[in-house]
């Protein structure tokens, strides 16, 4: 199984200069490899064997796998707990006059009672079929989910266009010369020095605009599931909550919902004198074992990427409008430099600049970076350079 998905943790691999903040690789890379690797474990027969076994008085097998698969299987709908109440008073009628109320807690099995024959007859219980037009979507579904979600990143690659592999490349080579690293750090000091701050307010907003999407693709996939799941949402929030208690009985009555292990399957053909027949056929769904564990972990992985790209976004407007928190998270990657210094070398920098200069802060250690502020100190101070006081070296 992990031959299968093993091509996958090459994308996962961390590059050498880094274009991504930690929640974007989150949202926009893991998430896509996890979604690829699950539609590649759904598509491959050899671990979970074929999608759809059907049992037929049919001679065809092939046919009625196939026309099941094609035309879709059904469970009959009830409602839960007015099936409950009647099926329990009617036991209770049957058999008051045997044995005593306390020895019958009547316990239904939701597989066999949402998929197949009901256990009454009772015909003011509404007996509904539910087809399942989603079992043969669920590789495609999810193979476009994963598209969805890695366009982000696809995005602002192709917008960042190697700006910051340009900027950073072998300064995280411990084997590079230290005149090699000096020389490299100086024109970097010479760039933050000179006006690029239309460039940088468009590399900036681009970015952001990026994270918004993220947040907006991880609601709208939760809306997709919830659509093509049938209030997918709503109903796992109770299931999920039953995995805590062990009740693993509710967990199985909900999630047969939703994932059915078997299911009916209606086939129609005109018999020898012309007259319509129908044939009546029980389908196993193996799939459904494995989709059932996939969607929980996914419905718990959406509600986290959703969580944290909505933080993300908080966290951008409080840093737009607080020039105070960007220098102390850039005093924070240069803790070597006297703090009067650092002000001095920002003092004109924008917030697209202090954004640019924290990208480039990721991509090297704090010592260089703090060698980095001080050539642009001097860039900026070539003739002006004061001597920090004890104050300064403290901060």
């Amino acid at each position: 199984m992990y031959t299968a998905v093993k091509p996958l943790s090459k994308y996962l691999q961390l590059k050498s200069v880094r274009i991504y903040d930690g929640i974007f690789t989150f949202h926009a890379k893991v998430t896509c490899a996890l979604l690829l690797a699950f539609t590649v474990l759904l598509s491959a027969k050899q671990y979970f064997g074929d999608p759809l076994i059907c049992i037929s008085n049919m001679n065809d097998k092939d046919f009625v796998n196939s026309h099941c698969w094609t035309m879709g299987m059904y469970i009959m709908n009830y409602e839960d707990d007015e099936l409950a109440d009647k099926q329990e008073k009617k036991i209770e009628r049957d058999y008051k006059n045997q044995f005593l109320r306390a020895e019958f807690k009547p316990k239904m099995d939701s597989n066999l009672l949402h998929n197949a024959a009901p256990l009454t007859a009772d015909p003011s219980i509404p007996q509904e079929r539910v087809f399942l037009r989603y079992y043969q979507w669920v590789v495609p579904v999810l193979l476009l989910q994963s598209i969805i979600f890695y366009l982000p990143a696809f995005l602002w690659k192709i917008w960042e266009g190697g700006r910051m592999k340009s900027l950073c490349s072998n300064l995280d080579n411990v084997l590079e010369s230290n005149e090699k690293t000096t020389a490299h750090l100086r024109k970097l000091a010479k760039y933050f020095t000179n006006d690029y701050q239309d460039t940088h307010f468009r590399y900036f907003t681009s970015y952001i605009f990026c994270e918004i999407c993220n947040f907006v693709i991880s609601i709208v996939n939760m809306l997709l599931l919830n659509v093509f799941l049938d209030n997918f949402w709503s109903r796992y929030v109770k299931a999920v909550a039953a995995v805590p208690a062990y009740n693993w009985d509710e967990w199985n009555r909900i999630t047969t919902h939703i994932f059915p292990k078997i299911a009916k399957c209606e086939i129609l053909k005109f018999g020898s004198s012309g007259t319509l027949e129908s044939i009546d056929n029980l389908c196993l769904l193996p799939l459904n074992n494995l989709n059932e564990k996939i969607f929980v972990f996914m419905w718990i992985w959406f509600i986290l990427m959703a969580v944290l790209a909505g933080l993300k976004i908080i966290y951008r407007l409080v840093i737009i409008f607080h020039r105070g928190l960007r220098f102390q998270l850039l005093r924070a990657q240069t803790r070597f430099m006297p703090q009067s210094t650092l002000k001095r070398a920002i003092a004109n920098f924008s917030c697209a600049d202090w954004f640019m200069l924290m990208r480039v802060s990721n991509n090297m250690t704090r010592e260089l970076f703090s060698q980095l502020m001080e050539l642009v100190f001097d860039e900026k101070f070539p003739t002006n350079k004061p001597i920090p006081n004890a104050d300064d070296k403290l901060a």
